[in-house]
């Protein structure tokens, strides 16, 4: 390892040297901000050798620099904050500009105009931040602290909910189970981007899940000064991400003490009952803390802390479609679908005769069924077949401690150093709705049987040390940590559930415990799984990444050069077997094996898929069994050069480039940790083992260069034009590929083909055989106990793909001070790390698994999921109108025009649906949504103290401090996946879809037996075909508008001044309803039937201190 990053040091210092050589960037940092202009004299001609002094008025910390000929000076490298600038110069008035804000990550111009007069007479400007970007080429937003504090939030007020303000960001959503999200992190897709290309920091240090998946740490919104969010061209100091940037900086203490005390909370009263539900299950809700900062030595030494707790007991309703009593007992006489006795004619499912009269006799049910059913309850709801016949309230429990500490020390005029330390550690329960038998959790932001507890605990630390050693030179060096254990046990923990039932061989230990999951597939005419816990649980995860990060910024004449290095090393452990039905195993029943070919109906009917069960005729078996302990390592090295050039004082060019390098994983062992699974001879290689080296054969890529480039032209003082370019590099978001034998083991009985069974729950599930890893590494998967399970493979010359991301924007000053910006933003993915099945059959029609390319050499009928690079396409016409507070009053506006192409949805666990033919899969994202409208506002009523009318007197009090906040969203439907059952097509592995006839109509309607669209044009497609219906092809669902406002009452007494405010979520309880049933055949085909998570109107009511 020490000589592998000896020659990784030496050749990412030899990159930086190059690229030294031959290309230049920009000089706003990722913690810092910078400070630039032009000064002349009343004529407007440049003046050379004027002093610019710049005072930060909270801490009273000074920096000064001379003008060049050109007349320009440049500030690097500054903290955050509230700046004076003057300039001074002998036989001219000396000029002062107050108020002027530099956030982090930004760059701010300040012109200046010196006349003709004596030195000791002075001009003070009180202005404001200038409204224009006029030297920087990418597309971003600035969020203030104002808007975390005053506009509504959600999700514990969580900073991400703001994102969806940037054009280009699409819905915010909260992704995962209440377990692996414990944290309540939020992600949007961004310019037609995975959710997993964002990147979010807090203080230029990595607050990232390695695969993108999460925001690991999530800092309370009243610690928060600023959140700078850059979505195209940005700078080349930034990479990592093809989405959102997002920088968050923390509060800093000041020479002044100062503080918050702050609480918000509602309960189940003032939510609104659920559109289909009808019900307010109970629940509270609670968030309370405190904030305190200021100096400990003036003018040098200061501290910012900050505490919250958060009860959240969230008050949930399941609803449930299980079976109803008669079929319970056998009797399908109301179904209407034939039931057809597998018992009976050829094992392809020809020649079966169906039961009499539609019912199964009593002795031919299952007694594990029977058990099973016992332990469901019966229909307690009145309702049409295939709509939720069950309900049940409940309340998922929560309680998060989270603090945050930070110092700000100002050694000496050229010395500044800041450290932090942030921890996070939300607890949780959530209870099944069926006990130790687990259930499906329908309409839990959990779902899909995650019931359980779980404790998430997180620490980011940081430490930023600044050296200015001339005015031209400045050193940045930056380090921290970034650390999670997630852990996480299913509710049937320690039980023998399965066993007890009769399900042999299930509960072997600890890991395996409680009840196998019982699944009825997708379609929502059966929850599904009936009974059991999701195959996620349990699981036991931890990563650590530590970052170390060094910048230079040399200003030479008119350029202003920046070249740094950023080297970060992680260590990823997840012990979770939750593939292929998890450990405690999986039974999926499933139409076909109650039906027969020539029955489409049937084959697709959910009677058919619960007769399966009761017969005991699954159409797969399959678990999970871990084996050691898996995990990776990685390095990533990243280095780059910037330069800003100001050509003119109108015309600023930025140049860069930057280099990512991303070791290979090996093991957190020496030996094991991974394998890779090798489809050519049917092996398995297990690294450090033998000659398998520790990356498993996957080589080292040093191209991911990234070009990056800009201009702005200033027309005028109001008027700006911007153009920017720039390639990033896209990691490889995942490393299922640790998950092969012997790091852990799956069993997978298919049955032979569509129609027979697969095995039996009577016979349950064989006991564990562990094949021995030979000395050389080399593991033969053919014997029947690897041959069954499904791989990951990983070819040697997979590498990281790159986003090419392009725009052009104009920029224009308008009256009230206002601003509008309008940009065409594109982007294009080259070699997007795109997950596939390649054991998927490639021919259609071939009876049974012989379309498998395995198959016929190896017997192997299980997957082989591999990756390829696909490409990505987006275009966007995005727009924003934005008014900074002054005066009481705060507007964004954003607009976006868009699309976005892609073979899948971009998340890791998704795979192309048609692996037979690549081109059938390419078709817009599924989080498109061509239209997008957000607005922010704030508005305080000019009435009352320091305000405009009615300053004193009892009125003030009474009529004087209210405001009115609140963020609007509008969004178009997007599109809805149709898909049809692959029984006939004979190609597994490949997501079958129906025909259809002409464009579909949009019919509107919502509820049970209300089409959203006209079903009737679709059919079912003659046998080894592929449908003509494209993946989300021309239809929508329903469009997404929601209003969430804030209105609260400013008092003050003295330097305490406090606010009772009431948010409301979804003010005008517009319904958020989830895409209708896309599954052809489904008794809800083409229904609306669900609402998505919170979607229904709530209140929550606070009181914030502050002094």
């Amino acid at each position: 390892m020490d000589r592998l990053l000896g020659r990784t040091l030496v050749r990412s210092v030899s990159a930086a040297a190059l690229v030294l050589t031959c290309a230049h960037v920009v000089d706003a940092q990722a913690v810092k901000g910078a400070l630039l202009g032009n000064i002349v004299d009343s004529s407007g001609l440049a003046l050379p050798g004027v002093t610019v002094t710049i005072t930060e008025v909270n801490t009273n910390i000074s920096y000064s620099a001379i003008t060049n000929e050109s007349g320009n000076y440049v500030f690097s490298n500054l903290k955050d904050g509230t700046y004076r600038v003057s300039g001074e110069l002998s036989g001219f008035r000396r000029v002062v500009r107050d108020g002027v804000d530099v956030p982090v990550n930004a760059t701010v111009r300040v012109d200046l105009k010196l006349e003709v007069g004596a030195l000791e007479e002075s001009i003070t400007v009180v202005g404001e931040s200038p409204l224009l970007q006029t030297d920087r080429a990418d597309t971003s937003r600035i969020i203030e602290s104002i808007h975390l504090a005053e506009v509504p939030l959600g999700f514990n007020r969580n900073f991400q909910g703001m994102v969806i303000t940037v054009p280009g960001a699409l819905r915010i959503q909260r992704p995962h189970s209440d377990f692996f999200n414990a944290q309540d992190s939020l992600s949007a897709n961004v310019n037609g981007q995975s959710r997993l290309a964002n990147n979010v920091q807090i203080e230029g240090i990595d607050d990232n899940h390695r695969t993108g998946l999460l925001t690991t740490l999530i800092p309370s919104a009243e610690a928060i000064e600023t959140v700078n969010i850059s979505t195209s061209a940005y700078d080349a100091e930034f990479g990592r991400a093809g989405g959102a940037i997002s920088n968050v900086t923390l509060k800093s203490g000041t020479n002044t003490l100062k503080g918050s005390v702050f609480a918000f909370g509602n309960n189940e009263k003032t939510n609104a009952p659920g559109y289909f539900t009808h019900t307010q299950p109970p629940g509270d809700y609670l968030q309370s803390g405190f904030t305190i900062g200021g100096p400990i030595q003036r003018n040098k030494l200061f501290f910012f802390g900050d505490y919250q707790h958060i009860r959240d007991n969230a008050g949930r309703t399941t609803r449930a479609i299980i079976p109803p009593s008669a079929y319970r007992l056998g009797d399908f006489s109301a179904s209407p679908t034939a039931i057809y006795d597998p018992a009976t004619g050829n094992p392809d499912g020809t020649g079966r005769t169906p039961f009499a009269n539609n019912i199964i006799p009593t002795d031919r049910i299952s007694p594990i069924a029977k058990a099973i059913l016992a332990n469901v309850p019966a229909p307690n709801v009145a309702a049409a077949p295939g709509q939720p016949n069950y309900q049940v309230d409940y309340a998922r429990v929560k309680t998060t401690d989270s603090f945050d500490t930070k110092f700000n020390w100002q050694l000496s005029q050229v010395d500044q150093i800041s450290a932090r330390l942030s921890f996070l550690r939300p607890k949780l329960t959530d209870p099944a709705e069926f006990g130790a038998f687990g259930g499906s959790k329908q309409g839990s932001p959990s779902g899909n049987g995650f019931s359980g507890t779980g404790t998430d605990t997180t620490y980011s630390t940081g430490v930023n040390y600044t050296r200015t050693w001339s005015n031209t030179l400045v050193m940045e060096a930056r380090g921290g940590m970034n650390y999670f254990h997630n852990e996480a046990l299913s509710g049937g923990n320690g039980l023998k559930t399965a066993e007890e039932v009769g399900i042999r061989g299930a509960n072997i230990d600890d890991w395996t415990s409680g009840m196998t999951s019982i699944d009825f597939g997708t379609n929502l005419s059966l929850s599904s799984p009936l009974v059991g816990f999701s195959g996620s649980l349990p699981w036991d995860r931890s990563e650590r990444t530590v970052q170390f990060a060094t910048v230079f910024t040399k200003v030479h004449g008119n350029h202003t050069i920046k070249f740094g290095e950023d080297f970060r090393h992680t260590r990823d452990f997840l012990q979770q077997t939750q593939d292929n039905g998890g450990p405690r195993g999986q039974f999926q029943f499933r139409a076909p094996q109650t039906s027969i070919p020539a029955d489409a109906a049937a084959t697709a009917g959910f009677a058919n898929a619960f007769a399966s069960f009761l017969l005991d005729v699954p159409s797969l078996v399959q678990r999970d069994l871990k084996v050691t302990d898996p995990g990776v390592r990685f390095w990533a090295f990243f280095t780059y050069v910037q330069d800003k050039w100001a050509v003119t004082p109108k015309l600023t060019i930025d140049l860069g480039l930057r280099h990512e390098y991303y070791t290979p994983f090996i093991g957190l062992a020496d030996q094991g940790g991974l394998s890779n699974f090798d489809p050519a001879t049917n092996t398995l290689q297990v690294a450090g083992y033998g000659n398998v080296g520790g990356s498993v054969g996957v080589q080292k890529y040093w191209k991911n260069l990234g070009p990056r480039a800009g201009a702005s032209y200033r027309l005028n003082e109001k008027t700006v034009l911007r153009g920017g370019y720039g390639v990033s590099t896209l990691p490889f978001p995942d490393n299922s590929y640790v998950y092969n034998y012997p790091v852990k083991q799956n069993n997978v009985f298919n049955s032979p083909n569509n129609f027979a069974a697969a095995g039996s729950m009577k016979n349950g599930f064989p006991d564990p055989v562990f094949v021995q890893v030979p000395s050389n590494g080399i593991i033969d998967a053919s014997p029947a106990v690897l041959r069954n399970a499904s791989y990951f493979h990983v070819r040697p010359d997979m590498h990281e793909g790159s986003l090419h991301s392009f725009n052009i924007a104009f920029q224009r000053e308008l009256p009230g001070r206002f601003s509008l910006d309008v940009a065409y933003v594109g982007n294009r993915g080259h070699d997007v790390q795109t997950r596939y099945n390649e054991n998927a059959a490639t021919v259609v029609g071939l009876p049974g698994n012989n379309g498998r390319p395995l198959f016929i050499p190896f017997g192997k009928s299980a997957d082989v999921d591999t990756w390829t690079g696909t490409k990505t396409v987006y275009n966007s016409l995005q727009a924003k109108l934005d008014r900074r507070f002054y005066g009481g009053v705060l507007v964004t506006t954003s607009y976006t025009l868009g699309r976005g192409w892609s073979y899948v949805n971009g998340d890791s666990n998704t795979v192309i649906a048609t692996p037979a033919d690549f081109e059938r899969s390419w078709a817009r994202t599924d989080q498109d949504r061509l239209h997008s409208l957000v607005e922010s506002f704030l508005y305080q009523l000019p009435v009352g103290p320091d305000r405009r009318w009615l300053r004193d007197g009892p009125l003030s009090q009474v009529l004087g401090g209210w405001q009115v906040s609140g963020i609007f969203s509008a969004q178009s439907g997007s599109p809805i996946n149709i898909t049809a059952s692959a029984a006939t097509l004979n190609a597994p592995g490949n997501t079958q879809r129906p025909d259809v006839t002409g464009t579909p109509a949009v019919l509107g309607g919502i509820g049970s037996g209300n089409l959203w669209f006209d079903t009737s044009v679709f059919s079912s497609p003659a046998a080894n075909t592929f449908g003509n219906a494209a993946r989300n092809g021309v239809l929508d669902g329903p469009k997404y508008v929601n209003l969430d406002a804030t209105l609260a009452k400013l008092f003050s007494f003295g330097r305490v001044k406090g606010e009772f405010r009431a948010d409301i979520f979804n003010v005008t309880n517009t319904p958020h309803f989830m895409n209708p049933n896309g599954t052809f055949l489904a008794s809800t085909f083409g229904q609306i039937t669900s609402t998505m998570n919170v979607s229904e109107r709530s209140m929550r009511f606070g009181f914030r201190m502050t002094f």
